[in-house]
């Protein structure tokens, strides 16, 4: 192990649980220590981890190396990338425009978006909440042969205005007719954040910050809108090479104004908000925490913006092998990895951001905390 590039912090909770004894705290803390070592050593997990309740953070870690070229170490407050887990915070942002009166979910989306900016189509019957549930048969990045070559290498280095992408997005051959099957679709979200900044008339950065960031406290929560920008505290992306190299991870375009950075101890608390805040009205988190997919697919159980499982079902995605309820969602984005999880509404709230790259499979790592957590 090459210590240059360990750093670890570690601030030990007063308490694990209501229900445990200091004993059992203990234990699960040292536990949780020695999966974070094993994982640094082994798999070179680089990042954070933020265990806690519904009542608050009792177990915080941070490790491994947040920028190689200046030999950062990862902080508690290091901001990374949270890549599919933005899904939650543009549903959030969908149903409090709802809320708002800018937006119904029953609105179809050639309805939303000016035909003039497209060439392609769009099935004429998808709504929003389609595009939110994965259902309205538009596909995902891999669908395009070319623009998935060598790793998605040309996306990578290209340059898009929104209405370019919308208009790439259009041109795409449709999975299926809207609400008729289930493609997990990237791309719906990112019209999603379009319709927000239509609906609103401002950037998705604005509305993130002032309708989530700040009336939540999230400090180290953002999105980025240029890749010309540089921010304090943020983590680079990196994978191996063949030789074991680490190689920082290719040019993302952050233009299209839908990337979105946190700290391991803001998804902690924004995982906890989804059952102990009002930032949503009942009804609106009834319908993001909800399976909207059950007359669909038995194989996918999924929300708004969230994986939901009951704690009976036995589905495909975010399966944890535990028989109690949870909410989880992970991402996975050149070089980053993150994972969010809220069990039994609150009784166990974890996240965690790494920028190893494949060496990290988010889901076996969640598995873990959870295997400590609940067992």
């Amino acid at each position: 192990m090459n210590y240059r590039y360990f750093f670890l912090l570690v601030l030990f909770p007063a308490m694990f649980s209501c229900s445990k004894e200091p004993g059992q705290r203990k234990n699960t803390t040292q536990k949780l220590d020695s999966l974070m070592l094993s994982e640094n050593i082994k798999s070179h997990f680089n990042g954070s981890l933020v265990v806690g309740n519904k009542d608050g953070i009792l177990y915080q870690k941070a490790i491994g190396v947040a920028n190689r070229v200046w030999d950062v170490p990862f902080r508690l407050d290091t901001r990374s990338k949270i890549c599919s887990i933005d899904k939650s915070f543009i549903a959030a942002l969908v149903l409090k425009a709802t809320e708002e009166g800018k937006l119904s979910l029953d609105d179809r989306l050639v309805n939303l978006i000016d035909s003039d900016i497209y060439g392609g189509s769009f099935h004429p019957e998808i709504t929003l909440h389609h595009l939110l549930t994965h259902t309205s048969g538009l596909s995902h990045y891999e669908a395009d042969s070319a623009l998935s070559r060598d790793n998605f290498k040309m996306f990578k280095r290209q340059h898009f205005s929104k209405k370019e992408f919308i208009d790439y997005i259009s041109r795409i051959k449709p999975k299926s007719a809207p609400g008729e099957g289930v493609y997990y679709s990237s791309l719906s979200y990112f019209i999603l954040a379009y319709v927000l900044e239509r609906a609103y008339h401002q950037p998705f950065a604005s509305l993130l910050e002032n309708k989530i960031s700040r009336p939540l406290g999230l400090e180290g929560t953002f999105c980025s809108n240029s890749s010309e920008n540089i921010y304090q505290r943020v983590a680079e992306g990196y994978k191996q090479d063949k030789n074991d190299k680490w190689i920082r991870n290719h040019f993302l375009d952050e233009s299209l104004g839908t990337n979105i950075y946190s700290s391991s101890i803001d998804l902690y608390k924004w995982g906890a908000a989804m059952y102990d805040s009002d930032f949503l009205s009942a009804k609106s988190r009834e319908r993001m925490l909800s399976n909207h997919l059950s007359d669909i697919s038995p194989r996918i159980s999924y929300g708004y913006g969230w994986v939901i499982f009951d704690g009976k079902g036995k589905y495909e995605m975010g399966d944890l092998g535990i028989e109690k309820p949870y909410i989880i969602h992970g991402g996975n984005t050149e070089g980053y990895k993150s994972m969010l999880v809220n069990i039994n509404r609150g009784e166990h709230v974890f996240a965690f951001l790494c920028n190893s790259g494949e060496r990290i499979n988010e889901m076996e790592l969640a598995r873990k905390i959870t295997n400590i957590l609940t067992r």
